[in-house]
């Protein structure tokens, strides 16, 4: 899919994280599904998380749990999910899907996902605007994942289950120690937002 992202675009998140989702091929990116094994709107979605050392036991000793998740774009609320518990490490609750959510409408025909926010810990209402930057909620456990990430991804429309997938290049990111502009990270890959 030749398409350029619309919206201005940061990481959602303060300092570095690993890639461990992020690509339009099923090599890099564990999202891209046939239309029958799974959503549409995530097809180009992202997973940050940090650097795990294989010792973690409880949902405090990943690093990545609790910090906090920004807004990717500037936009308009139009759904937030906030009842879901985190479960524990290796667990995974698929009833509930995405977990702990937002949608925020940036106004240009893109929508941007965000999901498994810890319970709780959304700061945002239906409605609110926000600013590039702003702080939603923190990184959780909620929902169909099986250790704390930030998943995000950009969609056609506010409905999850009929919204289409936009892939999603980030304005201008470090990765690996690299300055690049208008990027889609790839898995593997140590991102940071760049703001020289």
């Amino acid at each position: 899919m030749d398409y350029q992202t619309r919206t201005h675009l940061i990481l959602p998140f303060k300092d570095t994280l690993l890639v461990s989702n992020g690509g339009r091929t099923l090599e890099t990116n564990n999202h891209c599904r046939p239309a029958d094994q799974g959503p549409q709107n995530q097809l180009y979605a992202y997973d940050f998380r940090a650097e795990n050392t294989g010792k973690e036991k409880i949902l405090e000793d990943y690093s990545v749990f609790g910090k906090a998740v920004l807004a990717p774009g500037n936009g308009i609320v139009v759904q937030v999910i906030n009842g879901s518990i985190d479960v524990m490490p290796e667990e995974r609750d698929r009833n509930v899907g995405v977990g702990n959510a937002i949608i925020i409408d940036h106004q240009n025909g893109e929508y941007s996902l965000l999901c498994h926010f810890k319970h709780n810990s959304i700061k945002v209402k239906v409605s609110n605007k926000v600013k590039q930057g702003d702080i939603l909620g923190l990184c959780g456990n909620t929902g169909n994942t099986f250790r704390p990430h930030i998943h995000f991804n950009l969609q056609d429309g506010p409905f999850m289950h009929k919204a289409k997938a936009l892939p999603a290049q980030f304005n201008k990111i470090i990765v690996d120690g690299k300055e690049k502009i208008n990027y889609e990270p790839i898995r593997g890959q140590h991102v940071s937002n760049s703001f020289t």
